[in-house]
């Protein structure tokens, strides 16, 4: 169920102590030669769809915002970033007026590597501001999905990282008129340092801010040429799965007694 689809009486109807929602946040900003800006946000959003499908009524979909921290990609042009404080602000409005409607569970799912970590701040902040009302949690699907990824995977080291073979892989099965596959460019970036991972799956311990056009002319982090709308099934049905057995445990968090 999408909350944007429903009346006002219809949410009103929902059973506070079972319902679960959830809100995809992605980002819009460049992925390579061959993908639109939006992708991360669909992709978000269709995981977040699939895993609902799975799970049942239960599970209500909030609308995606959209937009997240891409400021490591202002340098090419269509990318559209928020501060941190913004996106704070912003998800954080969104999930106040939930809980101010009596709901209870909140899971904000990411789709976007560079909002990884305010993703981990928000789930500091508002668990604690909330404490005791609702419990707020929030997860990155495909670091939730990683070691079922990683099986899928043929690319090697630094191969799924932006515009990739998970990325377009996943976009040739749900949007694949928005693909130009003709026009992808295979890059395997490098960071000059084993501390610093260009790949999503497995990542980098350290943090450090790179500007996207330094390691890829392109924008591209990977090989799209990888990618098939058969393996973005199989990407998605992964994904999809880890995040529904996620959404299942989470309907039973207890919710804390309030404390002084």
């Amino acid at each position: 169920m999408h909350w944007q689809d429903m009346t006002w009486q219809e949410i009103g109807g929902l059973d506070r102590d079972r319902t679960v929602l959830v809100l995809p946040v992605g980002s819009v900003e460049q992925h390579g030669h061959h993908m639109p800006t939006g992708t991360d946000t669909y992709l978000a959003s269709a995981v977040c769809d699939a895993a609902a499908a799975l799970v049942g009524p239960s599970v209500v979909m909030l609308p995606s915002p959209w937009y997240g921290l891409s400021a490591h990609h202002m340098h090419f042009p269509g990318s559209i970033t928020l501060t941190a404080e913004t996106m704070m602000a912003l998800v954080g409005d969104v999930v106040a007026s939930v809980v101010h409607h009596g709901f209870r569970r909140i899971a904000v799912v990411n789709g976007h590597g560079g909002n990884a970590g305010i993703i981990d701040v928000l789930a500091s902040t508002l668990g604690h501001r909330f404490y005791g009302t609702a419990r707020i949690a929030c997860l990155t699907y495909f670091a939730l999905a990683g070691k079922a990824i990683a099986a899928l995977r043929e690319s090697k080291h630094g191969g799924m990282g932006h515009a990739c073979e998970l990325e377009t892989a996943l976009m040739l099965r749900l949007h694949p008129d928005l693909v130009h596959q003709d026009r992808a460019v295979v890059h395997y970036p490098e960071t000059g340092t084993p501390y610093l991972s260009t790949d999503l799956i497995e990542g980098s311990i350290v943090r450090a801010f790179s500007a996207f056009d330094d390691l890829s002319e392109s924008g591209t982090f990977g090989d799209p040429g990888l990618a098939t709308a058969e393996k973005g099934e199989r990407f998605l049905a992964v994904c999809a799965e880890a995040l529904a057995v996620f959404l299942k445990d989470f309907a039973t968090w207890p919710i804390p007694e309030k404390r002084a």
